[in-house]
């Protein structure tokens, strides 16, 4: 029987067995999609590949007519419908002003938000609208430098272009929309600079030269809607994980020095999305022994990667105090890992030692949580909770 993707796993499972048996038949799997016949890349070794080989090309993949074209992620002005040396250019340029050294400079904000949000909360509390969905939209506006007043029109954008069952003339309309805004502030920010990251970018880029109006609106909106609406997932995820695994919960309590590792093992355990963007080959391939034909369809699929035996020893237990050389690939790898990976990180590592410091008695209210099966990525929908 021929495999199918999209995967059927409901959203309330942190593992996807659908991925996970065809894992087991080998490292990559012919598959459809719809009409399309398409390569799955399974094995960690396999994504890892994908991931970091030219010939995997997402330029390739994002053109209409292609054997794999999603209009909803084909921007071609994105980096992450980029191939080098058009990738090298926009990144090296988003990465001067989305720097390590930018986030770190916000964690002490980041802290003081979580701080007041908590300290909002009674119990019984609903942690998707009192801590997972404000923060992650409060940090952004912080870091681009957009008004907070702002906030709720951007979780709407944001929200409307991470669907996956909207007409497309609905997406067209909201991403017109994002990047008018955007273009609006950077146009405010070059006569009003302010340190933040759309200031800083407008700087460089004058200075430098490197970008139209039509690639920064478009990068600084992949910035603004995949980086909010992940880490809303990633945090809400997670403390959801770690309250069903109470005695992994204990270990970070016990040693609060864990969290670095805690937030890696539940990157690569609590499954957000089950694949990464795919790729079309640009020549013949043998992809771990499999011949793979010029022109063919490729999907890294990370629940999977995450997951493989010959990777990780007891792939299916979560352990906070895992060591290994194998890096989880769920921020993606190579030229396309993720350019907010530092700032996700930092939100989380936040969220839950601040969260779970506070209330040391915090229980999750049922176990039958609700998720958002229209969105693309695991959304909690709620997450209510006693303390």
């Amino acid at each position: 029987m021929t495999a199918t993707f999209p995967f059927t796993t409901p959203h309330t499972l942190d593992e996807d067995p659908e991925a996970l048996r065809l894992l087991e038949q080998g490292p990559v799997v012919l598959a459809r999609m719809g009409p399309t016949e398409i390569h799955l890349a399974l094995s960690y070794h396999a994504v890892r590949q994908v991931l970091t080989d030219n010939r995997f090309s997402r330029e390739e993949a994002t053109k209409p007519g292609g054997p794999v074209y999603i209009p909803s992620a084909s921007n071609p002005l994105v980096l992450t419908s980029l191939d080098p040396p058009r990738h090298n250019r926009v990144r090296k340029l988003m990465a001067q002003t989305f720097s390590p050294r930018m986030v770190d400079g916000l964690a002490p904000r980041v802290q003081s938000i979580v701080d007041e949000l908590l300290d909002a909360l009674e119990s019984p509390a609903d942690l998707v609208q009192g801590l997972t969905r404000p923060l992650p939209i409060m940090v952004i506006c912080e870091l681009l430098g957009v008004p907070y007043t702002d906030r709720q029109k951007i979780h709407v954008w944001s929200q409307t272009l991470m669907s996956v069952t909207l007409p497309p003339d609905e997406l067209k309309t909201a991403e017109r929309e994002i990047q008018a805004y955007l273009l609006e502030q950077a146009e405010v920010k070059r006569h009003e600079p302010d340190g933040a990251l759309i200031s800083e970018l407008v700087r460089v880029n004058d200075a430098e030269g490197h970008l139209t109006n039509d690639e920064m609106a478009s990068n600084l909106q992949m910035l603004l809607s995949a980086g909010h609406e992940t880490t809303v997932n990633q945090i809400g995820s997670f403390t959801a994980t770690l309250l069903r695994h109470p005695d992994q919960l204990q270990l970070l309590r016990d040693d609060p020095s864990l969290i670095g590792k805690a937030v890696e093992e539940l990157l690569r355990f609590a499954r957000l999305t089950s694949a990464l963007l795919p790729r079309v080959t640009t020549e013949d391939v043998v992809l771990e022994g499999v011949e793979i034909p010029k022109g063919a369809a490729v999907l890294p699929i990370i629940a999977a990667a995450n997951r493989d035996p010959s990777v990780y020893p007891e792939p299916h237990q979560l352990d906070i105090r895992r060591d290994g050389p194998a890096p989880h690939t769920a921020l993606g790898h190579g030229p396309h890992f993720c350019l907010g990976a530092h700032l996700a990180r930092l939100e989380i590592r936040t969220a839950l030692t601040t969260l779970f410091r506070r209330f040391p008695n915090l229980a999750l209210a049922t176990d039958d949580l609700p998720y958002d099966e229209r969105r693309a990525g695991r959304t909690l929908t709620a997450l209510p909770v006693t303390w």
